[in-house]
């Protein structure tokens, strides 16, 4: 049976990381093994990974803040054959992993698999797109590509390829998401093909433009991020179909006298078109 390490980067949660070793006991996968990039700057996790060491894998890296480079620490020491990036503050459904598992030994011709995502509600919280069951393209990436709910087989592409620690949160720069979205993209350009189903899904609280988790900076960084990614792939026709739907969704919004939302929807679209923008600026200006 296939091995599954778990790289969990992880900053300022508590509860949050409790509720994830909890579900990860539940999985009945032999050979799960933990590794946790502590990023905090004191003890607050070492009962938490005490007691939790009785029951699963846990190996404890210490770091510094940035979720891309803590990854990246991570897939250093990975030694599963499926390599996967838990949020510190989502869990997994019953019978995931097992599945997961199944469904790469059952498929040899993918490397990537991705699945849905739920918060506990029930409601979307990730991986909104169209369709249930599709392979990966760059055209769907940035809406079938969740940190969380990523899963590589350990192939040597994989190992090769690394998070750009520019981009994320902790990266110091304006780039607050789109990491994973990159990540992928570039596995995809070595050869890699990756597959996304909605059959199974990870636990994530809701985070985007109209839940009432995002303020206007963290809104504006999310787009940034995105803007950027898609001018580093070259994805013009997409990036002009995200903005367009971030100014459409604002129109929608602020008609139904939700300001506030319109207000975040106006800072990511802006985030996405300036991110791509201002690459495409920097391109110009170094050429001869």
């Amino acid at each position: 049976m296939l091995s599954v390490t778990l790289i969990i980067p992880t900053l300022g949660r508590t509860e949050e990381i409790e509720a994830l070793f909890y579900s990860l006991a539940l999985q009945d996968v032999p050979g799960l093994n933990c590794i946790v990039v502590d990023q905090n700057p004191d003890g607050r996790l070492d009962g938490t990974i005490t007691r939790w060491q009785r029951e699963l894998s846990i190996q404890r890296i210490r770091a510094a803040p940035g979720a891309s480079s803590a990854r990246n620490i991570g897939l250093q020491h990975a030694t599963g054959d499926i390599v996967a990036f838990p949020d510190d503050d989502c869990w997994y459904s019953p019978g995931l992993l097992e599945n997961v598992v199944r469904w790469f030994e059952q498929h040899p011709q993918f490397r990537i698999l991705t699945v849905g995502a739920l918060d506990r509600n029930g409601a979307s919280s990730g991986n909104r797109w169209v369709q249930d069951q599709c392979e990966i393209r760059p055209i769907n990436a940035f809406r079938t590509t969740f940190c969380s709910t990523i899963f590589t087989r350990r192939s040597a592409s994989a190992m090769a390829v690394r998070f750009d620690d520019a981009i994320g949160p902790g990266s110091g720069t304006r780039y607050g998401c789109g990491e994973e979205t990159d990540y992928i993209l570039r596995l995809l350009e070595c050869g890699d093909r990756g597959f996304f189903d909605r059959t199974w899904h990870i636990g994530h609280p809701k985070r985007d433009m109209l839940s009432g988790q995002v303020d206007r900076r963290r809104a504006a960084g999310y787009g940034y991020g995105m803007g950027h990614v898609m001018r580093k792939h070259s994805l013009g026709l997409l990036w002009a179909s995200f903005v367009l739907y971030d100014f459409l969704r604002l129109v929608l919004v602020a008609v139904k006298g939700d300001f506030a939302s319109a207000a975040l929807c106006f800072y990511h679209g802006r985030g996405v078109a300036t991110g791509y923008m201002a690459e495409l600026s920097a391109a110009a200006a170094v050429r001869p």
